[in-house]
């Protein structure tokens, strides 16, 4: 559900095991974040090494150019790193907290994209009409109301300042 490329040309992807898992899944509790590496003369991944994992219902994924892999599930954004080069996740930092009773994958937080000034822009779907409060990392909060329907947001790169962009919209996967 998501695919992201960082400098060095290694792929990022989102393995969903939480997207409407089926009654009796016998696969792991939380998505997976796998990172490929080390390319082979036709430039082939030949490994394959577990980044990060125990998201849920992730849906995006977006590198940026600070070396910071953001990850939007259907109720939070996050951020990931890895600082000592082994291709493991091994800095996690929570930035945007979606609280509401919505419960469906689609129309949660997704869409990321950056804009030219630094900012972090995300998507979030109609949530069924339920209400939500939405959280930033320093604390500010967005209210939607009961059948507010979704809406574009931004944050600074360390998920501060929060703001809605504009409002009305289905389920805005992708935000460019």
């Amino acid at each position: 559900t998501g695919l992201a490329i960082d400098k060095q040309g290694r792929v990022y992807v989102i393995e969903s095991h939480t997207h409407f898992r089926p009654d009796g899944y016998v696969g792991p509790n939380g998505d997976k974040i796998y990172s490929f590496a080390n390319p082979d003369a036709k430039g082939l991944a030949t490994e394959r090494i577990t980044f990060a994992e125990g998201f849920d219902m992730g849906m995006d994924l977006l590198m940026g150019k600070d070396g910071w892999l953001y990850v939007a599930e259907r109720s939070r954004i996050s951020r990931l790193r890895d600082t000592d080069g082994d291709l493991r996740a091994d800095e996690k930092q929570r930035l945007i907290d979606l609280q509401t009773t919505g419960k469906y994958p689609h129309n949660g937080l997704s869409g990321l994209c950056f804009d030219a000034h630094g900012n972090l822009y995300f998507g979030l779907g109609e949530n069924l009409g339920h209400p939500y409060t939405m959280i930033d990392r320093g604390g500010i909060k967005i209210e939607g109301k009961r059948g507010i329907g979704g809406g574009v947001f931004r944050c600074r790169l360390n998920g501060k300042k929060l703001e809605q962009v504009a409002r009305g919209f289905w389920n805005p996967f992708g935000v460019w």
